[in-house]
């Protein structure tokens, strides 16, 4: 069963809570809904996650775009290969820490 919360605000927390939710690509009634229960619950990490992985989706294949249309065509190879060393990089490094842990 699903039942309706309502309340009145004035304009300027009405617009701020309409442009939160539209930048977090939400309708207002969705983040409205994480947002109080965040508040209660505490913060949902899936929804956290679910989050941080739209914005790197969107970043990555913005990018894959703009580096295809490049004038130097081998410029998205060369970021490829060094994205691919800081990567094992990265992963070395935390390694340790997760086995010690």
């Amino acid at each position: 069963m699903r039942f309706a919360l309502q309340c009145y605000v004035d304009e300027p927390l009405y617009r701020a809570v309409k442009a939160a939710a539209e930048g977090a690509q939400m309708s207002v009634s969705q983040w409205l809904k994480l947002t109080v229960s965040g508040v209660i619950e505490g913060p949902d990490e899936a929804a956290f996650r679910d989050r941080i992985m739209s914005h790197l989706l969107f970043t990555s294949t913005a990018l894959d775009g703009l580096l295809t249309a490049q004038a130097d065509k081998e410029l998205r190879a060369r970021i490829h290969a060094a994205h691919g060393k800081r990567l094992r990089e990265y992963r070395e490094r935390i390694a340790p820490a997760k086995r010690g842990a």
